[in-house]
Formats: C-alpha cells, structure tokens, sequence
C-alpha cells in the first residue's frame, strides 16, 4: 500500500512538472537551464552550449521577454555571459536585478511597460519593452572594429 501512494506521489510529481515545462521537445528539456524565482518574475538564463542554446532558444517561445547578449567581432558573433541584467516598471520599481548566465535570458513577466538595462565595458545601455500580447526579443550587441575600440 505505502509503495502504491509513493508511486501515485510519483507521478503526479512528474505530471506537474511536465506542465510547468515549456513546449520543447524532449531532447532538448534536459539541456534546458534551470527556473528561477525573483520577486514575481520567473527566468532562465543560460545557452553556454550548442545543445543548452538551442533548448533555450526554443523555450524562448513561452516566454514574453527573450533577451540576447553577443558581442560582434567582424562578421563573427560571439556570445556574452554574466552580463548585469536590470529590469525596472514604468513607475521606476525594481523587478528583477541578477546575472545572466548565458548569453539567452528568458523572463516571464505581466504586462506592461518595462526598462532592460545591461552594462558592457563600462558602458550602461537601456531599451524600452512593452510587454503584451507580442512577445518580446531585444537583442543587446556590441560591435568590436578592426582596432578593437568597441561601440554599442
């Protein structure tokens, strides 16, 4: 009888779970980065791999905000981690304030208007998001020139 309830815990455990997953296939979920929990703002942050960059990319679609950190050097893109991530409401609050610790940040946030704010080299850069019924993918890339003066 114990064995049959923790079976049935089991399952239902794992029912829960699968549901709480974004639509990716299964190969990808187990490259998936962990959820995360900041205040009301649910996140991933990874894609240091191909396979982790792909899952993330994916699961991307569930999300209202997608954010994507590279740096471009000539024609080559080369991706940024540990990038600061500030993400503040119309009326100036903080909502979430960490690291990203891929080049692919993911956020599940309520609808609104929002200000994204990351720092590269020193330098602060700000873009607007509404967030709606569109999702929303803001790319922050910084391009290096031949003589390595960087510029965003």
């Amino acid at each position: 009888m114990k064995h049959a309830l923790a079976c049935a815990v089991a399952a239902c455990a794992a029912t829960a779970a699968s549901a709480a997953m974004p639509d990716v296939p299964p190969a990808y979920r187990g490259a998936l980065p962990p959820w995360h929990q900041q205040g009301d703002v649910t996140y991933l942050s990874g894609g240091k791999t191909a396979l982790e960059a792909d899952s993330v990319k994916r699961a991307a679609q569930e999300y209202p905000l997608e954010l994507v950190f590279r740096e471009r050097d000539g024609s080559a893109a080369h991706p940024l981690t540990g990038m600061p991530v500030t993400i503040t409401d119309a009326q100036g609050k903080l909502v979430f304030d960490g690291p990203s610790a891929g080049p692919y940040f993911l956020a599940n946030l309520p609808d609104g208007r929002y200000t994204v704010t990351t720092q590269w080299q020193g330098w602060t850069f700000s873009k607007p998001v509404a967030i709606g019924a569109d999702r929303q993918r803001v790319v922050f890339e910084w391009k290096r020139p031949a003589g390595g003066v960087a510029n965003g």
